[in-house]
Parts: C-alpha cells; structure tokens; sequence
C-alpha cells in the first residue's frame, strides 16, 4: 500500500536564528512576520518574492535518491492568501543551473492545504518559491513522499548526550527536545528516547526524567565513558533502539535535524543501513559557518576535516556541500552529532576508555562503514581552535592516538611520532614549554600498557595534567613593562608573509634564530595570536606575547634555552625507547581489544569509577 511519508519540515521559526541567519531559512530582504500560532506572515504588507532555495529549507535531492529508494517528491503547503507557487531545482555548484519546474497561482480566503508534485526530482536540490499578492500566511510546509508501506524501516531513535556541569546548555537542549521532537505530532514522537548521562552528577535526576526523557547519574568517566554509557542504555532500553545519535552538551541543536535523522533512516537502502549518519558542525560563533561533517587523519597524524569550512547562506556553497564526494582513508564522524546504528554497536563493540579526545576519531575508523550526510542535519559547537587546552590537544590527543592505533587497528598508514614531533617543536618555537612535557608524558603513558589505563582515574588525571594548561589573563594584569610598550592590531595578527627559501632554511637552523647566542636574539615580545605559529614575527626574539583573537588578553612566554635543551634530549629519549619497545607494547594493547570494548568491562570499571 502507498503512504505519504515525510521527508523534510520547512522551518519557518527555528529559534532566533531565524530572524539572526535568513538566509540559512529564505531569501528576501524582507523578514516573515512571526505569529503567536506559530505560522508567519509572508509580505506583510507588500508583495514580495521569498526564494526557499536554502541550506535548511531546499531538500537534497541527490541525497535522498543516494541513500533512499525514493521516487517522487511533494510539497505540501498549509496556506492563506493570494500567491504564485513556483518549483525548482538547482544543479551544479560552481554556477548553479536553476531550473523552473511547475508553476501555479492559488488564493485561500482561508486556510487551506495545498499540495504539489515536483515534476522531476533529477536535480541535486529542490525547492519553492512564493510570490505574494497579498499578505499570505504560510502555517505549515513540508516535502513528502508517497511510498510503499513495507520499505518504511522500524526506527527507534535514542539519543545519547552526555554532560559534566554544563547546565547552561544541556537544561534547554534537553526541554527543546522532549517539546519539539518528544511532543510533536510525527512518528518520531513515538520513538524516541533521549538519555542524558550526567557525569557530574548535579542534574535532578528524578526531576528531569519523565516521557521520554531518562537521566542516569554517572561517575565522571569523560565524553568516552558517558558515550558508552549511553550506548549500553540504549541497547537496554524497551523497546531496544535500532540507532543512537551521540550528541554534544555543549551545542545548540535544531530539533528538525532529529527529525530529518529519523525520516531518512526509516527508507534508508539497504547498502547504507550500517552506515553512521554524521551531522554537520555549524560555528556557533559565526553561525552560518560550516566546519566539518567527516574528518580524516592524514599520513603525517594530523586531523582535518574532509571539506573546508565555508558560509552555507550561500546557494552555491549549500549546493557544493551535497554534490561534494570527498573519498579519504582514515575517515571518521564527530561525536558532536553521529549517529550509529546499535547493530554496528554490537559488531564493533563499545568504546576505548580514553576518557576524552580521540575516541570518535578511533571509532569511526574501527566501524570501517560508510557515511551518510545532509544539509540540514547539524549542530552549532564552538569552534575547536577557541577551546584549546594543552592536557586534551597534546596529551590526550597524542596519547589515545598511540593507545587506538595499537588495540583496535585504527589509522592503519599513519605516523604519530611524526605528529608528535610536529606539536613538540610547534610549542618549543613558541616557548610553550609544558606542552612540549606534555607530548612527552603521552609517550610514556602510552608505553605503560593496558593495565595503566584500566585503572587509571581519568578525572584525577585530567585535573593534574591540567595544571599545564596556559593561564590567559587580560593584558592589562600581565606585570611586565614590555608589554605596555607594545602596540598591534588583533585583525593584522592573522595575516602572515609566506617565507621565502632563505628565511625557511634559517628558521629550520637556528630554530627561529634561537639557537643564536643571547646578544643577537630580542627580549623585546613578538604578538602572536594563541596557538599560531608566526616564523616571521619570532624571528630572533627571545619573548612571545600571545594573544587572542580579540587582543584583549593573553599570556607572556620566555626563551629558556637549558628547558628547551632538556626536553629535546627528553624527547629523543622516549622515541628511542617507542622503537624499541614499540612491537611488544602494541601487542599487549591488541591483546586487550575485545576486553576494553566489551560491555562488562565498561561495567565494572563504572563501578570502580564510582566508588
């Protein structure tokens, strides 16, 4: 039997962003009108033309015939008033083929139902646009399907989040779900179940969970240990989830990107039914900026997104992003937004205890399944490069790179001494010492073997490697003359001059000039921004003040030449005793796989962590 089933909401009210971001929504220098009913009013009070064609509201043609059976699509509208419908599509991201499909002028004294099939749906994108000639109140739209009942998959969706004091974010993410998704009026409603493991243990449990919400107060295992956590919940729940989504706290989510989740694995092909669906990241402080959607680790250990951050308000960087098919070994989903099927769960296992950073990286590697993605079907996180911190970007991160590539098998063709002397000699350059040390003890920490890290306390060693981290002050409190002496312009500070081959060969040299004697190095400071590395303003300086992006604080760094001569012979010490001892620790990582993945394991060390 042929059913309508529905693809995708157009949103017309998705929380300040539409009023701040339009054009992720419409185009039309006119804004809707929102009503208190929850419709907006188009054209209030001149005609206008508003151009659907956008990252939120065209539908991915291209996507949906890729991942699903589908062969037809329809539009259905809920509307009042006199307006020209037209129906397009768009092909081609470097000039966009628009392409006029159907057009049809209607008026509704009242509100009415409208529904209209796309003649052709071989674009890459479709979408509307409305032409009013009056006021027009647009109530609902939507793009549907009709199609055989017995392709709809049995969905139950869980989502997984997983929280350490951050009520800021997870309280309204948590009713924004439970209202939109959990209390609307589609078949997700009926089958989802969001689990909020809180790892600090400071939600009201009992209080929150209600319908089809469920807290579960949990030791502070880190993001790795609440993940797993959730992923048991939802392997135990009834009825028993077919998908997971693992979800941020620290985001902000569009509930429609949960409910486009559900639609498109409910007709999923079968060649995409292990697939993990991953959700694009938006910047939150730039909310139109496309980060990342699937990562990948290169030759050399570095981690990089697939495609290159770009502004989705645009129709041809919109459209780029779905006709995109970027192939890259080592490709993985960010846990900010990914959804795996608990089938795959139970194939792959559960995983690594890593406590944080790196065990979504060595996850989606290890599933070894292909990927799904989706305009539309995104978070808003901020971006990485703002939440810098030296115990998680260099220990932890260098450290569960070693620890995933030696137990699961992950990053097969990847060289993580040469990341590590890549990061080691980026923070001696720029006088960050601690970091350097840091490099160091994930080595060391690494060539301990399993057994260190099943009982190791993460929190506890967070807490003490986080004692490393840079201290970022206002500038004002930074008690050094020299610093009220210098002058600079933050914008400037992010525009370098290439080297050329001369200087090149002189930094790689002296180091930058500093392995020259004293009186011909500069105590005067270099600015820098944080966590960048400017060859051409450190040159022959024995001082760094690095700020941020703002100039508004920062921190004051010092040349030490005996600590910087330390640890080089420190790191030449740990790498040597790596190639020497490399094969047998990584056997007995490999030996421990399948304890360290498995459902009692994670159990029991939750019992520990608890105590």
């Amino acid at each position: 039997m042929m059913v309508n089933f529905r693809l995708a909401n157009v949103l017309l009210c998705d929380s300040e962003r539409s009023v701040t971001q339009p054009s992720l929504y419409w185009r039309q220098s006119r804004l809707p009108r929102a009503t208190e009913k929850g419709s907006v009013i188009l054209a209030d009070p001149a005609s206008e033309r508003y151009d659907f064609a956008t990252y939120f509201n065209a539908l991915s043609s291209i996507k949906w015939r890729r991942y699903t059976p589908i062969d037809n699509v329809w539009l259905h509208l809920r509307v009042k008033g006199s307006l020209t419908l037209t129906l397009t599509s768009y092909s081609g991201y470097k000039s966009p083929k628009r392409a006029e499909l159907l057009t049809r002028t209607v008026r509704h004294d009242e509100v009415a139902d409208l529904d209209v099939e796309f003649p052709s749906i071989a674009g890459d994108l479709l979408a509307f646009e409305v032409a009013t000639a009056s006021p027009v109140e647009l109530v609902e739209a939507y793009y549907y399907t009709k199609v055989d009942e017995a392709l709809i998959r049995p969905v139950e969706l869980a989502v997984a989040t997983t929280t350490f004091k951050k009520e800021e974010y997870i309280l309204p993410n948590v009713e924004l779900l439970r209202r939109e998704v959990g209390g609307c009026d589609e078949p997700v409603a009926k089958h989802f179940t969001l689990h909020v493991v809180d790892n600090g243990r400071t939600l009201d449990a009992q209080g929150l969970s209600e319908g089809c919400v469920v807290v579960h107060p949990n030791p502070n295992v880190g993001g790795s240990g609440g993940y797993a956590r959730g992923m048991i919940e939802a392997l135990r729940q009834t009825p028993q989830a077919t998908h997971v989504i693992l979800m941020d706290d620290d985001v902000e989510v569009s509930p429609e990107s949960v409910k486009r989740t559900f639609n498109l694995l409910s007709l999923v092909r079968d060649e995409y039914a292990s697939a993990l669906l991953s959700g694009a990241m938006l910047s939150l402080e730039q909310q139109d900026m496309f980060r990342e959607d699937i990562g990948h680790l290169d030759e050399n250990g570095m981690f990089e997104p697939v495609k290159r951050k770009r502004s989705v308000a645009t129709l041809r960087e919109a459209l780029r992003l779905e006709t995109m098919r970027a192939s890259k070994v080592n490709a993985y989903a960010g846990w900010w937004y990914c959804c795996i099927p608990t089938a795959v769960i139970r194939r792959v296992g559960l995983p690594l205890p890593l406590f944080i950073r790196g065990d979504d990286t060595e996850y989606g590697i290890r599933c070894d399944e292909p990927f799904m993605t989706m305009n539309g079907i995104c978070i808003w996180h901020m971006t990485f490069s703002a939440k810098f911190r030296a115990n998680l970007d260099r220990y932890q991160v260098l450290r569960n790179s070693l620890i995933g590539q030696a137990t699961t098998g992950a990053y097969p063709g990847v060289d993580f001494t040469r990341a590590i002397r890549i990061v080691f000699g980026f923070d001696l350059k720029n006088f960050y010492y601690d970091g350097c040390e840091l490099a160091i003890r994930a080595i060391e920490d690494y060539l301990r073997g399993p057994e260190y890290l099943k009982r190791v306390d993460g929190a506890a060693l967070m807490a003490e490697t986080g004692k490393k981290n840079e201290k970022v002050v206002p500038l004002d409190e930074i008690d050094d003359p020299r610093v009220l002496r210098v002058s600079f312009k933050p914008e400037k500070l992010k525009k370098k001059k290439r080297r050329n081959s001369a200087q090149h060969l002189y930094d790689y040299v002296t180091e930058n000039g500093h392995r020259l004697p004293d009186f011909l190095v500069s105590d005067e400071p270099a600015v820098t921004l944080l966590q960048d590395y400017a060859p051409n303003k450190i040159r022959n300086r024995s001082c760094i003040l690095a700020v941020t992006a703002d100039g508004n604080e920062g921190v004051l760094r010092e040349f030490d030449r005996r600590r910087a001569a330390a640890l080089e012979r420190e790191l030449r010490r740990v790498l040597a005793k790596l190639d020497r001892c490399g094969d047998e620790v990584a056997a007995s990582w490999a030996a421990a796989k399948d304890e360290l993945t498995s459902v009692s394991f994670w159990e029991d060390y939750l019992r520990r962590m608890a105590r």
